[in-house]
């Protein structure tokens, strides 16, 4: 709702401005061609003061009617509206639920909860990733951005790890959308220290499997085996 209102208010600041804008350059249009039709013109006063002036071709306005003074209270609130919208502080419109792909048969809207589970899904299937969270803000047009904190190994490279999270959110991310081509994603990775051991994720050797117990001589026996044996 308050975003609704100050649309609405911003709408009528500018609708304001330009009746007020119009407004003047139609009064100075008139000035122009007739001195006399908004104010007194010199050419008037000619004849009550007797002197022959050269340029007849000015306007003398005056200030003490009261049309002068609500003029004046309108401009000071015109002005004070002005500032107020310059220096007032911009709402940022909420996230949306989701981003929108292209594909041949139409656009598509992709979850952007799904979206943010996919890419963290894709970057905790790295061994030297231990966590990762995804972020995606679509606040800004034709721009998305996808923060990505994360934790590695112990032991690990942390800048060598950041450069293949990249690497793999961004193949997931151009398999789950597809931008338009006015359209960009841009990637922001903010490492957040190391937690967990690098053998966390499959890398220890599994241990040998144990022997089957002995159970006893499996039947049929081969008669060869058996001579060859008793031989």
């Amino acid at each position: 709702m308050a975003t609704k209102s100050g649309r609405l208010a911003d709408r009528l600041l500018l609708v304001t401005n330009l009746v007020v804008a119009n407004g003047a350059a139609a009064v100075f249009v008139v000035v122009f061609v007739q001195p006399g039709a908004l104010g007194i013109g010199l050419a008037d006063l000619r004849g009550a003061s007797g002197l022959a002036l050269v340029e007849p071709r000015h306007a003398l306005l005056p200030l003490d009617t009261a049309l002068a003074w609500a003029l004046l209270a309108l401009s000071i609130v015109l002005l004070l509206w002005n500032f107020a919208w310059l220096v007032r502080r911009r709402e940022q419109a909420p996230p949306s639920n989701w981003v929108i792909s292209d594909t041949p048969s139409g656009p598509v809207r992709v979850a952007r909860e799904a979206l943010e589970s996919g890419l963290q899904k894709a970057g905790e299937s790295l061994v030297e990733i231990t966590r990762v969270r995804v972020q995606i803000d679509t606040r800004t047009p034709k721009r998305i951005g996808v923060t990505i904190q994360f934790q590695a190994a112990e032991g690990s490279n942390n800048l060598a790890a950041s450069q293949r999270l990249r690497q793999v959110v961004g193949d997931r991310f151009a398999e789950m959308v597809r931008l338009y081509d006015d359209h960009q994603v841009d990637y922001e990775l903010e490492f957040q220290g190391f937690a967990g051991k690098l053998g966390k994720k499959g890398l220890e050797v599994p241990p040998p499997s144990e022997p089957h117990p002995f159970t006893g001589p499996k039947y049929p026996i081969d008669d060869d085996t058996t001579l060859g044996g008793g031989a």
